[in-house]
């Protein structure tokens, strides 16, 4: 997939979205297997607020582009669902998993938990940009459709 396939084509699973995903989540857990992160649980409870924050906005999102006249929304949604709700299911499960166990930089199976949940909260993060970035060239393009009509 290419991230110019259309004016308003950016996805968070196209392009490098994934590998930016990896890459944060790989340096997380380093960072954190050498104590650098003082303050993760907190980091985490962060995380876990941000996935419900970002579970409720998909939720308004479909439910506006089912009563919108404008499809761009409900393309928007469309196109970038799927990663969207891996990356917020991802943070809400891992945010679960981290704080009901002592995190100790110590042991490489907390270190990779650690790893996995930064990786999707970037997900998270990706996706809501994407959605955002998506809905905000549909209608700058419908308006720009618009002018030229005119």
């Amino acid at each position: 997939m290419s991230c110019c396939d259309k004016k308003c084509g950016f996805t968070a699973c196209s392009c490098i979205g994934v590998v930016i995903s990896i890459v944060f989540g790989a340096a997380i857990g380093v960072l954190f297997s050498m104590t650098l992160i003082p303050a993760i649980v907190t980091a985490i409870w962060i995380a876990f607020g941000l996935a419900v924050l970002a579970l409720i906005i998909l939720t308004t999102c479909v439910l506006l582009g089912a009563v919108s006249r404008s499809h761009s929304i409900r393309k928007c949604v469309c196109r970038n669902t799927t990663c969207l709700l891996v990356g917020i299911f991802g943070t809400i499960i891992s945010a679960i998993v981290l704080l009901s166990i002592a995190l100790n930089p110590a042991i490489i199976l907390i270190i990779t938990f650690v790893a996995i949940g930064a990786f999707f909260f970037s997900l998270m993060i990706i996706g809501l940009i994407a959605l955002i970035s998506c809905i905000a060239c549909e209608q700058c393009s419908r308006i720009r459709e618009g002018e030229d009509k005119e």
